[in-house]
């Protein structure tokens, strides 16, 4: 999971995605309850920004699918973080007026707000200062 982070900090999204994916792939087959969050989500959510690099933004929406089923107790500061970034991909150029693009953004901030980080009253990293 590290060395996808570290691929996504080099913009790098092809090496990025293939180590999310080996991330979430060490998972695999082990029941739901012993999945991880603070690695399946993580990884996850690498691997949507590896997709948004590329401009698929479907495929971030199916990469994300499993953050977003995550209940938001359980979504800490780390994920928070990588889905803030993963948010700001979201507003490159080739996305600006893009319905879908527009859509998964929204959809990260709603997931975003019910945290208990920002529930508690931690600024958002989404919101724009005046």
């Amino acid at each position: 999971m590290s060395n996808a982070t570290t691929a996504l900090l080099l913009r790098d999204p092809a090496t990025a995605e293939e180590y999310a994916g080996s991330a979430l792939a060490s998972l695999a087959g082990r029941e739901e309850a012993d999945v991880p969050v603070a690695v399946s989500g993580p990884a996850s959510i690498d691997r949507a920004r590896a997709r948004l690099m590329r401009g698929e933004i479907e495929g971030a929406e199916e990469a994300l699918a499993p953050v977003f089923q995550v209940a938001p107790m359980w979504c800490g500061s780390g994920m928070l973080e990588r889905l803030t970034v993963a948010r700001l991909e979201l507003t490159r150029p080739e996305f600006r007026g893009a319905s879908a693009a527009l859509a998964l953004a929204d959809r990260i901030e709603e997931f975003s707000a019910l945290s208990p980080v920002r529930r508690l009253g931690a600024p958002s990293p989404l919101a724009l200062d005046d």
